[in-house]
C-alpha cells in the first residue's frame, strides 16, 4: 500500500506540474498531458479496486 500511495502523489505532483506549465506557457500540450495523466491514473486506480473486490470474493473463507 506504501508503493501505491506513493505513485498516486507522483501522479498528483505531475498533473499539477504540467497544470503549472500551462498557466505559464498558455501551450495547451500541458493541459492534454496533464488531462492524459489522470485519466490513467484513474483507470489504474479502477483496475487496482477491482482486483481488491475479487481477491476478497475469491479468497477461501478463513
Amino acid at each position: 500500500m506504501l508503493i501505491l500511495r506513493f505513485v498516486g502523489l507522483i501522479l498528483l505532483v505531475a498533473i499539477a506540474v504540467c497544470a503549472a506549465a500551462y498557466l505559464f506557457t498558455r501551450d495547451r500540450r500541458y493541459l492534454n498531458w496533464a488531462l492524459k495523466t489522470f485519466k490513467v491514473g484513474v483507470a489504474v486506480a479502477l483496475v487496482f479496486l477491482a482486483l481488491m473486490v475479487l481477491e476478497r470474493f475469491l479468497a477461501p473463507m478463513v
